[in-house]
């Protein structure tokens, strides 16, 4: 199996700075990442607009979005088709509680479906997912067609929906979701994960 790290957003909220290598615990959080991957996944790819920021990554396939500028859909795409790995796993870089037992439990539930998607408060989480290779030709229609929105997709393809109560068994619950898009999300990440 594969891990696919996006590392493609601008980060305009954090004025630029590369939300990857934001410190936390004196950290870069991509290297916090890989770490929590590497013991799941034989395969880890980050997909990157910027590949050259990443040459001192070890145990990782750094490549390039196929097409620039296309969003998370975009991201999902070239890694996907990067990838050697039938069932992927979809990571954002700015998400610093990965939790190994969701994405095990995710992953157990992926026979048959094309994608395993968490779904919170109504709404798909779909950086923190499985897509299968059968998702490459959906994919790629919705892009001929400048349609970026990964939610798009679920329409299209056989979803597995983990729901709030699946997501409740795990410890760290919804909080797994957390995203970094502000200095005062960081801020939150850092005094949390000091109680």
């Amino acid at each position: 199996m594969t891990a696919i790290i996006l590392a493609g957003g601008k980060a305009s909220r954090m004025k630029g700075q590369d939300k990857a290598f934001l410190k936390i615990d004196n950290k870069p959080l991509i290297s916090t990442q890989l770490k929590l991957l590497k013991f799941f996944f034989k395969e880890i790819i980050i997909v990157t607009n910027q590949p050259g920021k990443y040459s001192g990554i070890k145990g990782a396939r750094v490549i390039s979005d196929i097409v620039a500028h296309q969003g998370p859909l975009g991201g999902i795409y070239s890694g996907l088709m990067a990838s050697t790995s039938a069932y992927n796993f979809v990571v954002a870089c700015d998400m610093p509680y990965i939790d190994t037992g969701l994405i095990e439990y995710m992953h157990k539930k992926s026979l048959g479906f094309d994608a395993v998607v968490p779904r919170l408060n109504k709404r798909y989480e779909p950086l923190y997912a499985f897509y299968s290779k059968n998702c490459l030709k959906f994919i790629g229609q919705l892009l001929d067609k400048k349609m970026f929105r990964t939610n798009a997709l679920f329409s299209k393809i056989k979803v597995k929906e983990i729901t709030e109560n699946e997501i409740g068994q795990f410890a760290l619950g919804e909080k797994i979701f957390t995203n970094i898009n502000t200095r005062e999300d960081l801020a939150n990440v850092d005094a949390d994960r000091q109680i």
